[in-house]
């Protein structure tokens, strides 16, 4: 169901609270402690007369790994995009341009980077901000004496709006009066001019001219994707998200005056109405160079607190959508559906099933703290070693002389043993190895170490080559590791989330110079369904092997080349270009096209064309279709042989069958002898069974027959006349 207004407000205010609370509570703390470290803040243990130096250790982990990081996102384009389907590797190449060309010149990357990186260094999580953004200019022109028409043609585009018109009269020139017919003394008719009498063209006054005065405004719009740095006590986000894609509330808090709030579109009378609220702090407030009093006579400058809130709502149907609302001062400012989450976030040390993660200042405070102590009492050490104290026996020295330091003073003394010098032992060679200690356990931590800050090789004078390398490599993973977080989690959503804007609300052309030529561009033209890959690789190692790579890459390809000439299937002039433009950007240089000029399809097919009539050889679209040719015949080939096989398994299948038909009939013939002789020997035992009944009735017919013949003569003999033709039907059977 619908939200009222009541309910929409009661939950935004309900999760900005929370989502504050937790942030202030848990987060903010720590980063505060971080940016004191990372400024050299006093640790307020400091004593008067003693050593109040800082150390430097988070800012140096910091800016050591900064340029390293740096340099993997802005050597070369920062991401490629691969086509999803073939036959679309130009239109890929067209957005690889586009959208870098958006990051580097339309929003200045190098800059937004930085500040990304520095935020996720020393505050967690780094936040940017990428929306589709209507950059409004006006301009006020004031122009004198037009024409009606020149009025028309300035007035003919729509975003022109007149301020003020004028109707002014202009006087013209006098002009000659024109001929006039005169009779001469021939009786001809002329048209002369009529003059004075001096003889010079008599004058007449011309019709003013009406003219305008004008000021006109110009209102230039201009769409574009805007990316923007999100100061991380600014970005707000439910307890619970661990990533900003599964997170229901996410929410940036910006102070803005009344008439920023104007500029953004809302109605003057409705900011007006706003109250002045007590959220206009920051939790790093001493830290920012802007005010933020309200002490102003000019309401138009108030502050406001400010919330552009991504939150995820429940529908009538039992799913949820998510809403974007803007929110100031107890009053809903906008409410609209949204599909598209506007920020982006980078963590160099995530932890899992969290949000916030480990920054290097994190990993790096509890050894600024211990080098800071050692670093103080060393000081300390040396102070008292090049100053030492003395001992002065009382009454025997002037004690005036004695605290006054001037060099070639002179020490007023009754006894020449007055004066005993104290002996401060040096703590030197306990503090270095202690220092140097702690230099490494931050390198271990962080990666962050003198041998891959190209430091003086004089450093490792004393280290073997192996060792060295072995070291050098487990920095460099650390810092490829972070930059693979950065790459995989935040850069690639960015771009992807830049694409997708483009994609959606850029309905116009545009012409982009890429390598000295127009590149026409049309993202409604694109399919929105292209994979980005970040291009990431970190250090003079990788980078050397990766030139080593491309460098044997090249000389395969000219080996082809040269074997089988331009016109082969394996190489074309195209990708050996290709392959050259990647070992000039992997050598330093962002320009290729200073050192190899763009090859097109066409040159590509044309050079290897003419180089196989040179060489004799069949043009290049001979030679595809011999390779078709021979591909078909191949896979003709190959179908009759599968044909053959089938064939040859259908009839072992048949014989198989035949055979086991055949005996599945024998099997049943023998199990109808079987039965036939069990029925016969039945037979033959009920016959016998018979025979010796009968044999055993005569036998009794004989003992009996004199006495019971009278008797019963007639029933025996029914009997046996009745058993002797049992016998006979038996045997008919």
């Amino acid at each position: 169901m619908e939200l009222s207004q009541e309910d929409l407000l009661n939950l935004v205010k309900t999760n900005i609270d929370d989502a504050t609370s937790y942030i202030n509570e848990y987060v903010n703390p720590e980063r505060k402690v971080a940016l004191d470290y990372y400024l050299r803040k006093p640790m307020g243990n400091e004593v008067d007369g003693k050593s109040k130096i800082v150390d430097s250790s988070v800012s140096d982990a910091v800016h050591g790994a900064l340029p390293q990081l740096m340099k993997v996102f802005t050597s070369s384009n920062v991401v490629s995009f691969l086509p999803t389907k073939q036959g679309t590797g130009d239109v890929a190449e067209q957005i690889n341009h586009y959208i870098n060309h958006i990051f580097q010149k339309d929003n200045n990357g190098s800059e937004i980077m930085y500040q990304w990186f520095w935020d996720a260094l020393v505050q967690k999580n780094g936040i940017v901000k990428a929306v589709w953004h209507d950059d409004t200019t006006e301009q006020i022109d004031t122009y004198k004496e037009l024409t009606e028409d020149e009025v028309v043609q300035l007035l003919i585009p729509d975003n022109v709006e007149v301020i003020s018109k004028e109707e002014v009269q202009l006087e013209q020139e006098q002009v000659p009066m024109p001929p006039e017919p005169v009779m001469t003394e021939d009786g001809v008719t002329e048209m002369i001019a009529p003059t004075d009498a001096d003889g010079e063209p008599m004058m007449v006054n011309q019709d003013p001219i009406i003219a305008y005065n004008l000021k006109i405004k110009t209102t230039e719009t201009n769409s574009r994707v805007k990316i923007t740095n999100v100061e991380p006590e600014a970005f707000i986000i439910d307890e619970n998200a661990t990533s900003i894609d599964n997170a229901t509330f996410t929410a940036q808090k910006q102070l803005l005056t009344r008439a920023d709030l104007v500029e953004l579109g809302y109605d003057k009378n409705i900011v007006d109405d706003l109250t002045t609220a007590d959220d206009t702090s920051s939790s790093f407030s001493e830290y920012k160079y802007n005010q933020t009093d309200n002490n102003t006579a000019d309401k138009t400058q108030e502050l406001l607190a400010y919330y552009e809130c991504y939150i995820q709502i429940g529908n009538a149907n039992g799913t949820s959508s998510m809403h974007r609302i803007c929110y100031a001062s107890n009053t809903i400012l906008a409410d609209e559906e949204t599909d598209y989450v506007p920020f982006y976030s980078i963590c160099p040390y995530p932890v899992p099933h969290k949000f916030f993660g480990e920054s290097i200042a994190d990993k790096t405070i509890d050894i600024q703290q211990i080098k800071t102590v050692v670093q103080r009492q060393m000081l300390d050490n040396l102070y008292l070693t090049n100053n030492s104290r003395v001992g002065a026996v009382e009454g025997q020295v002037n004690l005036d002389d004695l605290l006054n330091s001037t060099a070639g003073g002179i020490i007023r003394m009754k006894n020449p043993n007055a004066i005993v010098p104290m002996q401060v032992q040096s703590s030197a060679n306990q503090s270095f190895p202690m220092l140097e200690y702690l230099d490494n356990q931050q390198a271990k931590r962080t990666g962050v170490s003198d041998m891959n800050q190209g430091l003086d090789a004089n450093v490792l004078s004393n280290v073997s080559a192996t060792a060295v390398a072995t070291m050098t490599a487990q920095s460099q993973g650390k810092l490829e590791l972070i930059a693979r977080i950065f790459a995989d989690s935040g850069v690639s959503n960015l771009f992807q989330g830049i694409f997708h804007l483009i994609c959606k609300y850029q309905d116009v052309e545009r012409t982009l110079l890429v390598n000295n030529k127009e590149l026409v561009l049309n993202p409604r033209e694109w399919d929105n369904q292209y994979n980005v890959n970040i291009n990431v690789g970190i250090g003079n190692g990788s980078r050397d092997e990766k030139i080593g790579m491309l460098q044997m890459l090249l000389a395969k390809q000219e080996q082809i080349i040269q074997q089988y000439g331009l016109s082969n299937p394996l190489v074309s002039i195209k990708q050996y270009r290709e392959t050259l433009a990647k070992f000039i950007n992997s050598s330093g240089y962002k320009d290729d096209i200073q050192f190899i000029n763009e090859i097109t399809d066409e040159q590509s097919q044309q050079m290897a064309q003419q180089a196989a009539e040179a060489s004799g050889q069949p043009a290049p679209e001979v030679q595809a279709a011999q390779a078709i040719a021979e591909a078909e015949m191949q896979k003709a080939q190959m179908k009759a042989q599968t044909d053959a096989q089938k064939n040859e398994l259908e009839m072992q299948k048949a014989l198989m069958k035949v055979q086991m038909e055949q005996q599945e009939l024998e099997l049943q013939a023998k199990e109808q002898q079987l039965k036939a002789a069990k029925d016969m020997l039945d037979i033959q035992t009920e016959r016998a069974k018979l025979e010796a009944d009968i044999k055993i009735r005569e036998l009794t017919l004989l003992q009996k027959e004199e006495e019971a013949e009278a008797k019963h003569g007639d029933s025996e003999d029914k009997t046996l006349i009745q058993a002797l033709d049992k016998i006979n039907n038996l045997t008919k059977e």
